[in-house]
């Protein structure tokens, strides 16, 4: 909910506004060592979130004892981890041109998404979220889905 009212804009907290992006080029002599750094900080920095599911899969392919079910378990998780990259790097040219063009419209949309994050922190602290998932779980039961 804080966050969400940060986005708002009712009140700032001024490190989340900080921009720590480097300003200089990258020296060349460092370019493939840099980009090799990269990869091992953004691996790890996914880590904590990729680590469970990989860790599943790679159980539940062990337990099975069928070498086809892990290779197409894992084959599918590759393509769901890539897949967004890949549209992401194609559409990076748009997105960017739209953007600048859409500037000030975008100010709404960080407040519109301020004001669901803001909603959505209220229902979890008042239960509402958690009696809605348990309605949605009782209909995915009763109806086999």
């Amino acid at each position: 909910m804080i966050f969400g009212l940060h986005m708002i804009g009712i009140f700032r907290i001024p490190f989340l506004e900080y921009d720590t992006r480097v300003q200089t080029m990258p020296d060349r002599k460092l370019g493939y060592l840099s980009s090799a750094m990269m990869g091992v900080f953004f691996s790890a920095g996914w880590a904590p979130c990729v680590g469970p599911v990989l860790g599943s899969i790679l159980t539940l392919s062990l337990n099975g004892g069928s070498v086809s079910t892990g290779v197409s378990l894992l084959s599918a998780y590759s393509a769901g981890l890539a897949i967004p990259f890949l549209i992401a790097a194609l559409g990076v040219g748009w997105v960017s041109i739209t953007l600048r063009k859409y500037g000030q419209v975008m100010h709404y949309i960080e407040i519109a998404m301020g004001a669901i994050l803001v909603i959505i922190g209220f229902m979890l602290f008042t239960g509402i979220f958690e009696r809605i998932a348990q309605a949605g779980q009782f209909f995915w039961v009763d109806f086999g889905l």
